[in-house]
């Protein structure tokens, strides 16, 4: 009998080759229940496989974010910072002026808000049907769907932002491709992703159970040098990475760890001009 997590069983999976580079030849990375990471030989990007069709995925998304009032609102304080940091980060690109922005995975549109508060004209792109109902409730105009539906002209954005949304995606270079053909030359791209594999090497040989990786929401498990490799291939100039503030969660304990682990990181980027492993990061790319 198989066993089945998230609605899906072994019957519903099968295996693909990098996402990176296209290679077959990998080594098995970690495995949690019925889903198994694969480490590429060729270009050491990790990556799920085997995997959930396309179609199946999307039918899990429509669980995958809170509906209640309260966690939606515990959401939107969660990326404070990082929303806080994105927003600078466009506005300081854009030499202080607004523009027009699209985000990607909105959610409950707390980025577009935010954005639209500072004067930006904002568009967002979401697939759960209860977040897109609630960001339009606040006037927000949210699209159904994804970039594969080619749901914007070409050329159309001073900034793209995608907030842990390109370790979700089947073919993450041609995602980021996507967003490059939406920005008009000179645009930017604001991309944040998980930077879990650090810790899942060295909290996994203590405690299999932590579920660092999360499948199979995580398709793939990024490391500043494959988000960089990623975002070449993607057509991105001026590529770079860093902590990019931090989230802050519900609970007290998370949030202070989440905190001091976000300062410690920017303390030590800021000292030896190196990364922080296992914190999450944002990377940024402008269309040349």
């Amino acid at each position: 009998m198989h066993r089945k997590i998230h609605g899906l069983t072994e019957s519903d999976l099968f295996p693909v080759p990098c996402s990176l580079c296209g290679s077959t030849r990998s080594a098995r990375e970690h495995r949690r229940g019925i889903f198994e990471y694969r480490r590429c030989s060729h270009c050491r990007f990790v990556y799920l496989s085997p995997r959930p069709t396309q179609a199946k995925l999307v039918e899990c998304y429509q669980r995958y974010l809170p509906d209640r009032e309260p966690d939606i609102d515990a959401w939107e304080r969660m990326m404070e910072v990082v929303f806080s940091r994105a927003a600078e980060a466009a506005t300081r690109h854009a030499g202080g002026g607004p523009g027009d922005l699209l985000d990607i995975g909105c959610a409950h549109g707390f980025f577009l808000s935010r954005m639209r508060g500072l004067g930006w004209r904002v568009k967002g792109l979401e697939i759960a049907k209860k977040a897109i109902g609630f960001a339009r409730s606040k006037g927000l105009d949210v699209t159904e769907g994804t970039l594969a539906d080619r749901p914007f002209p070409p050329a159309s954005f001073d900034v793209v932002s995608a907030f842990y949304v390109v370790e979700h995606v089947w073919d993450p270079v041609e995602f980021l491709r996507d967003i490059h053909a939406l920005l008009r030359p000179g645009g930017l791209a604001i991309v944040r992703w998980p930077h879990t594999a650090p810790l899942v090497r060295f909290l996994m040989a203590l405690r299999e159970d932590l579920g660092l990786y999360d499948p199979p929401w995580h398709l793939s498990q990024f490391e500043p040098g494959t988000i960089a490799l990623a975002m070449r291939r993607a057509g991105f100039r001026d590529i770079r990475t860093g902590t990019g503030g931090w989230t802050r969660p519900a609970n007290p304990s998370g949030r202070a760890i989440s905190a001091l682990g976000g300062r410690l990181a920017e303390l030590y980027g800021g000292i030896t001009g190196q990364l922080f492993p296992g914190v999450s990061k944002t990377t940024t790319g402008v269309r040349v």
